[in-house]
């Protein structure tokens, strides 16, 4: 992807939220490389939104230096023996060696940083670092200091990731969760089954009936997952039987519709989930805990 200014490439709103999705993705999934190729695209565009160039700047800037060969590839396709969590861990393990506090620089950035992708990017990086201090300051940062879901959750795990175990309580949407470590996924894909079926049932009906939605609707069910993990409404969702997926399916395909594309057909995604009138009480009850959700991450949107 091109460096130089691309002037008849305009970035609306809508298309920088789906970018701003499609970023984390890459980042969770360790795709480094074409995380780097996507904000180089990005930065060559026009857009209105100053913070997210700052924003995509500033990842771009970080990744460059945590990933020369990377950088240098841009899109290229790695080696089949190339795994870029492994480049990542050795690369802070060279600069730990180096720098004995590098450790406690990184912590000190997490607890003072009011940047939420900045958190992340601090917390990627304590997720490879050996430190006998660093597991307590993780907890306590999870435990004492006021987060967003998303950061709660990634803070579970890098705890998780670096071998910590145990259960934690924090306050999460108003109650309080008690979470044990060691059960949280490191991946979406990780989540129990019947978590994978909802996301899978609303891909279904998406792409026959709503195409565009299906770009949206795996990185917002992701972040609704963070949001609700832990929390007595996520207990609730796994205990329920599988009529409830069409249940959850459609609460967030309804308001995808509504936060994303501004309108949605209840009567019409009734229908097409199967959602009957003995459903629609438990459909209620999801609706309400998934517009508590929209609300967190659309809040410009009524």
């Amino acid at each position: 992807m091109t460096e130089q200014p691309t002037d008849n490439v305009i970035l609306f709103p809508k298309t920088v939220e789906y970018y701003q999705f499609e970023l984390t993705r890459l980042l969770e999934t360790e795709r480094y490389g074409e995380a780097i190729g996507t904000l180089r695209f990005l930065l060559a565009c026009q857009t209105g939104d100053n913070r997210a160039r700052e924003e995509w700047q500033s990842l771009l800037d970080w990744l460059q230096l945590m990933f020369p060969d990377l950088s240098m590839a841009e899109l290229e396709e790695p080696e089949e023996d190339t795994d870029e969590a492994e480049l990542l861990k050795r690369h802070l393990h060279m600069k730990a060696e180096q720098s004995p506090d590098y450790a406690n620089k990184l912590l000190e950035s997490l607890f003072q940083q009011k940047s939420a992708d900045k958190q992340m990017l601090a917390l990627d990086q304590l997720a490879f670092i050996e430190h006998p201090g660093i597991n307590d300051a993780l907890i306590r940062f999870l435990t004492e200091t006021p987060l967003p879901p998303f950061i709660q959750f990634r803070t579970l795990q890098t705890l998780k990731k670096r071998g910590a175990e145990g259960p934690v309580t924090l306050t999460k949407n108003g109650e309080a969760a008690r979470i044990d470590i060691e059960e949280t996924p490191v991946d979406f894909d990780q989540f129990p089954s019947q978590i994978q079926e909802i996301i899978s049932r609303v891909r279904e009906i998406s792409e026959t009936q709503h195409p565009a939605l299906a770009y949206f609707a795996e990185e917002t069910w992701n972040e609704f997952l963070a949001f609700i993990f832990g929390t007595s409404s996520y207990r609730q969702m796994l205990r329920q039987d599988a009529a409830c997926v069409d249940v959850w399916a459609c609460a967030l395909h309804l308001t995808l519709l509504e936060r994303v594309f501004d309108g949605g057909d209840k009567e019409e995604l009734f229908e097409l989930y199967g959602i009957t009138s003995e459903l629609a009480f438990q459909w209620e009850q999801a609706y309400r805990i998934m517009q508590q959700f929209a609300q967190a991450v659309f809040p410009g949107k009524a």
